[in-house]
């Protein structure tokens, strides 16, 4: 994927007011190394969300939230009858149940409220108002590794 936006719409694939209160465990912690598992979008106040799959059996997307506000998202491309592996950096910042995540040498930013945090899952949805003003709403759902 090329961006962290991309990683989670489709792996790119990413009702309108969701409660936190399955957000349950304070003491769990963002970082760590996360596989994306299922994304998907909210319809009629109805999350829709689909397992995802590796084309061509490479790896599955991880982004792994580190220490100090640095975050590294390793994805895999199929292209060509071949897996080819890459990574990007980044910065990320955390305020109540809202993450912004910015890649290294990009102006723009993302910003995901954290709709499940605990200790072996993390739910992000993003929402995205196109030229249009058309509102489109993303979740993708990662499980710990």
């Amino acid at each position: 994927m090329k961006k962290l936006s991309i990683f989670f719409v489709s792996v790119l694939a990413l009702g309108l007011s969701v409660s936190c209160s399955s957000n349950d465990d304070d003491k769990a912690s963002l970082e760590g190394k996360w596989e994306v598992y299922q994304n998907g979008t909210i319809v009629d106040g109805k999350e829709k969300l689909t397992p995802v799959v590796s084309e061509g059996g490479c790896n599955k997307d991880v982004f792994e939230i580190q220490a100090g506000g640095t975050f590294i998202d390793h994805y895999s491309q199929y292209s060509n009858s071949k897996c080819n592996d890459y990574s990007e950096n980044g910065t990320w910042t955390r305020k109540d149940n809202t993450i912004t995540i910015k890649y290294d040498g990009e102006s723009s930013v993302n910003d995901a409220e954290i709709l499940v945090l605990n200790e072996t899952t993390l739910k992000l949805k993003y929402t995205y108002t196109n030229q249009s003003e058309t509102t489109e709403i993303y979740v993708v759902e990662f499980k710990r590794i």
